[in-house]
């Protein structure tokens, strides 16, 4: 399973995705061409970009996000280096790394079109316990 982010301009999303995350584009649609829907690799897991500004299958328009129903929940191996290039990459450090109680150190970013990412670091540091058992 993976999410599917919704966006007024692919290329400024991909391209955070590729600044801030690392990512590597795994697939594109149309294969030549301006993309209308990209899948991007971030370390085991995948995200799919795409334009959100015309009727989908179901005949709606999947809006870009407005409000907060979804967190985007992203492991890396390095949070800080993600919270650091978030701003260079277009987007915004919502909420800084912070240690929680159930042993993960967190961070929120936006993207350039301001959806939600839940940044956790992938593993324990030397100082927090393993995340087995945290809450989802």
């Amino acid at each position: 399973m993976f999410p599917i982010v919704n966006c007024r301009d692919l290329a400024t999303a991909r391209q955070f995705w590729v600044r801030a995350f690392g990512a590597e584009q795994a697939y594109q649609f149309p294969p030549e061409g301006d993309p209308v829907y990209v899948t991007l690799r971030v370390g085991t897991g995948q995200v799919a970009l795409g334009v959100g500004t015309a009727p989908a299958l179901y005949g709606e328009i999947p809006l870009p996000a407005t409000g907060h129903a979804v967190d985007v929940c992203v492991y890396v191996p390095d949070l800080d280096a993600v919270v650091a290039a978030t701003p260079a990459a277009g987007g915004a450090v919502v909420v800084p790394p912070a240690d929680m109680p159930w042993g993960e150190r967190v961070a929120y970013v936006s993207d350039p079109e301001g959806t939600m990412l839940l940044v956790i670091q992938d593993g324990p540091t030397d100082d927090e316990p393993s995340r087995e058992g945290a809450p989802a």
